[in-house]
């Protein structure tokens, strides 16, 4: 199983672009997936998942009640703000300006592992939100 684990700092560059870090970049290659991105529906950070992911969350969509006005929410939610994302060569993507203000990512941001998705924050809110994460467990 892919993985994507730990976390890791960054930059958003001048031409809007950030790095994917090499761990999460050889997962993303290995999969040989798409890669999606959108606008987290739980924080102000941005979710990067494979295409694997989006279509087991478009089937268990499929399979609610076709009539629930609050799964057709949640599917408005995501689907309509879900952008592929195209990685350069040297691991990079651009992050849109839309993305940029919702995440409040002006320069340093940290890329968080989740398992099967990462997240990308910026800095000080993704340090914040791990020491909370971290203290509701002890």
């Amino acid at each position: 199983m892919l993985m994507f684990l730990s976390s890791f700092y960054g930059i958003i560059d001048s031409k809007n672009r950030v790095a994917i870090p090499s761990s999460f970049r050889s997962t993303i290659k290995n999969s040989k997936e798409k890669t999606f991105i959108f606008k987290s529906l739980k924080y102000e950070c941005l979710e990067v998942h494979l295409s694997s992911k989006i279509n087991s969350l478009i089937k268990s969509f499929d399979e609610k009640d076709f009539f629930s006005k609050k799964n057709d929410h949640f599917k408005t939610a995501i689907l309509s703000d879900l952008e592929e994302i195209t990685i350069d060569k040297e691991g990079r993507f651009i992050v849109k300006e839309k993305l940029q203000k919702f995440s409040k990512i002006s320069k340093e941001i940290i890329f968080i592992g989740k398992g099967n998705h990462f997240e990308i924050w910026e800095k000080k809110l993704g340090d914040t939100h791990k020491k909370i994460s971290r203290a509701k467990f002890k």
